[in-house]
């Protein structure tokens, strides 16, 4: 199981909860869930922040626009993403270009990207078959952040983009998003041109961002005005999606940003998700079979098609009882536009508020022993009489995640994939720990043992190693 958690910092006078939010972001959420309830506030320093646990309240957060919007123009986290879907404060511009994304991700359009999903795992799969000797011992999360990573990019621009020496690599994303959420905890952090070792390495990583994604788009803008075919990829429908009402279409600066928030929210996500459901199969060897069952049932052997998802449905509980227990995204903020009062506060103009989405996933007035895991809370008849607001993996009201369908997609092949293949256990000789920023990851990634369970039906030759 998890390391137990370290004692908490103490509230000081001055810093408030601000030393306990960085020590331990989930232990601080969770003292004041047990201390004040539902709705808690919490001091930062001079800011006040109210952690939002209930289905009720989460519900109200997320669905009333007029009184709670995204993070203003000071987030920091559009110093890496931009004004994309993610970030964009403004309700009305949002909504534009909300309209014009939404299509790209329509169930038939993401079944399409299903050929080029299935090539990058089965690559993977290729190459763990051509390198790795059984028993193996591997850190899975690194595995897997490069594969759904390889995945998006592919779907974005139909070439493999990652490589040593490309600005595009799952370690660079990952030290963006966790800078920003560090500036995000701090508002003391010293200003961006302030040369800092972080400042620079942030400045380096996002100026190579900067300038592949501009070389992808004027590339590909200059192939579509010389009459080459489109390539249908993500890309090329980001270019071609149009405004209902105007006519127009995005700028390279709003196609940027869109493409950042795309690869950055998703690849991440799905991969420490993934990373938690092998976690929690590894540990509760009962369901760990009946899934093994399921997956050899049905695909005896086989890859899986994206006609065979639907006949695995343990599959699809499995990641969702993973989100449930260890949601990729711990917490989602927002910011009053109006007064308000949530539980027994009375809230001001531009307070933060923070859906505790962690805390609301262990809620027991709606998840009878939240620490056990148990896929079949999400079969229809464990769904049956449960607030929907309950399980918030993807956000929800009118900001719900553009990409969900994308990511289950994607999850439940490698799910499938990975399980029809080999055998993975945790390793007990590396620790796992969870480490909330932005993002759940495992902090010390996941180390697996590997046992390949059947002769391998490859789709595509192995390739050189991954670095």
């Amino acid at each position: 199981m998890l390391n137990p958690r370290q004692r908490l910092r103490p509230r000081l006078p001055l810093l408030g909860d601000a030393p306990a939010f960085r020590q331990d972001l989930l232990a601080a959420l969770a003292r004041g869930r047990f201390e004040q309830g539902d709705v808690a506030r919490y001091r930062l320093g001079p800011v006040e922040v109210y952690g939002v646990s209930s289905p009720e309240v989460a519900e109200r957060v997320l669905t009333d626009s007029d009184t709670f919007g995204k993070l203003g123009p000071d987030n920091p986290l559009r110093l890496a993403l931009g004004d994309g879907l993610l970030t964009r404060s403004d309700h009305e511009s949002w909504l534009r270009n909300r309209r014009m994304v939404a299509p790209i991700y329509h169930r038939r359009r993401v079944e399409a990207m299903y050929t080029t999903m299935q090539e990058c795992v089965e690559e993977m799969l290729a190459r763990w078959d051509a390198e790795l000797a059984p028993g193996a011992v591997i850190d899975l999360h690194t595995q897997l952040m490069h594969v759904t990573l390889d995945i998006v990019s592919r779907c974005m621009f139909s070439t493999p983009m990652i490589s040593a020496d490309s600005a595009l690599r799952p370690e660079s994303v990952e030290y963006a998003v966790t800078y920003t959420f560090l500036r995000l905890q701090n508002p003391a952090a010293p200003p961006t041109w302030v040369p800092t070792p972080a400042n620079r390495r942030f400045g380096t990583i996002i100026g190579g961002l900067d300038d592949l994604m501009a070389t992808m788009i004027t590339e590909r803008r200059q192939e579509l005005a010389a009459g080459l075919p489109g390539k249908e990829d993500l890309l090329d429908m980001l270019m071609q999606a149009t405004d209902a009402d105007t006519g127009d279409r995005m700028s390279d600066t709003e196609l940027r940003d869109e493409i950042i928030t795309t690869l950055a929210a998703g690849h991440e996500t799905t991969a420490i998700t993934l990373t938690w459901a092998f976690y929690l199969l590894s540990i509760n060897p009962g369901w760990r079979r009946r899934v093994i069952e399921e997956v050899d049932t049905v695909l005896g052997g086989r890859p899986p098609t994206v006609a065979d998802l639907p006949r695995l449905p343990l599959i699809g509980q499995v990641f969702d009882e993973a989100l449930r227990m260890f949601p990729s995204s711990p917490t989602v903020p927002r910011q009053t536009r109006k007064p308000v009062r949530l539980g027994p506060y009375d809230i001001e103009v531009g307070s933060r508020i923070l859906i505790d989405v962690h805390g609301l996933h262990r809620n027991r007035r709606h998840w009878p022993d939240p620490d056990v895991f148990d896929p079949l809370r999400f079969s229809p008849e464990g769904r049956a009489g449960r607030s929907r607001w309950a399980h918030l993996p993807f956000g929800g009201g009118p900001h719900l995640c553009v990409g969900k369908q994308f990511a289950l997609q994607e999850a439940q092949l490698l799910l499938a994939s990975i399980l029809g293949r080999y055998d993975v256990r945790h390793h007990p000789g590396y620790p796992v720990d969870d480490r909330a920023t932005i993002t759940l990851r495992p902090r010390h990634g996941l180390h697996v043992v590997l046992h390949p369970r059947i002769a391998p039906a490859r789709l595509t030759p192995a390739l050189p190693k991954v670095a």
